[in-house]
C-alpha cells in the first residue's frame, strides 16, 4: 500500500467511525420519539439534525488534530493530506446529510399517513411550508458544509495560533461582531432575509463553507506536526 492508498484508507476509516456512530445516535433518538409518539399518542415538533452536524464538527475536528500527523508520519505529504481529507470530508456531510433527509422522509410519510403526530423542525420549512424531498435535502447540504468550513477552519487557526492567541481573536472577533448586531439597524436586514430565495441563500452559504475549507489549505501547508503550547 503507497502513502496516497494509506492516507485515504486512514481518512476513511475514521470517517466511518464518526458516520456510523452519529447515525446510530440519530436513528436510536428517532426510535425513542417514535416510541413516544405511538404510545402515548401525542403530536409534538422535535429536531434530529443536532447529532448529525455533530458528527460533521467532530469529524473535522479529530481529523485535523489526531490524523494530520499520523498521516504525515506514515510518510503523506501534507498536501496530500489535505486533498484527502477535504474530499473525505465532504462525502462525511453528503452521507449524514442523505441519511438524516432519509429519517425525516419515512416520519413524513407515516405523518401524512396519519399513524405518527410527531414532526420535526427543518431549515427546508423556511423555503416551503410544503415537504419537498430535493429541495430540504440540498439546504440541508449546504448548512453541513457551513459547519464543516467553520469547524475545519477554527481548529487550523486553533493549530496555527495556539491557544491564547486564537482566544484573543476569537473573543475579539466576538465582541465585534456582538456590537455590529446591537448597533446596526437589524430591521433591513430582516427584510433581506425574508426576501431572498432560500434555495439561493443556502447554496451561498454553502459555498461560503467551501471558502473556509479552502482557506485552510495555504494555512496547513508548511504546518509544524505538533500543535503550539497553551501559552503560546
Amino acid at each position: 500500500m503507497n502513502a496516497v492508498k494509506g492516507t485515504n484508507r486512514l481518512i476513511l476509516d475514521d470517517m466511518r467511525w464518526y458516520l456510523m456512530l452519529f447515525s446510530l445516535i440519530t436513528l436510536m433518538l428517532t426510535v425513542v420519539y417514535l416510541a413516544v409518539g405511538f404510545i402515548f399518542d401525542v403530536a409534538f415538533t422535535t429536531q434530529l439534525f443536532g447529532p448529525m452536524y455533530g458528527g460533521i464538527c467532530a469529524f473535522a475536528v479529530a481529523g485535523i488534530v489526531t490524523l494530520y500527523p499520523v498521516a504525515i508520519g506514515l510518510g503523506s505529504t501534507r498536501i496530500q493530506f489535505l486533498k484527502s481529507f477535504y474530499l473525505i470530508s465532504a462525502w462525511m456531510v453528503v452521507g449524514t446529510i442523505t441519511i438524516l433527509n432519509v429519517i425525516y422522509l419515512i416520519m413524513h410519510l407515516l405523518h401524512e399517513a396519519g399513524w405518527l403526530g410527531v414532526t420535526f423542525y427543518q431549515l427546508g420549512k423556511l423555503y416551503s411550508s410544503d415537504y419537498h424531498f430535493l429541495s430540504y435535502l440540498w439546504i440541508d447540504l449546504m448548512m453541513g458544509f457551513l459547519v464543516l468550513g467553520l469547524s475545519i477552519f477554527s481548529t487550523v487557526c486553533w493549530i496555527r495560533l495556539g491557544m491564547r492567541n486564537f482566544l484573543i481573536l476569537f473573543f475579539g472577533l466576538s465582541l465585534v461582531l456582538t456590537l455590529a448586531l446591537v448597533l446596526s439597524d437589524l430591521s433591513v436586514l430582516v427584510k433581506w432575509f425574508m426576501s431572498i430565495n432560500m434555495l439561493t441563500f443556502s447554496t451561498i452559504v454553502g459555498a461560503l463553507g467551501w471558502v473556509f475549507i479552502l482557506c485552510t489549505y495555504p494555512m496547513m501547508r508548511n504546518a509544524p506536526l505538533a500543535m503550539k503550547g497553551r501559552k503560546d
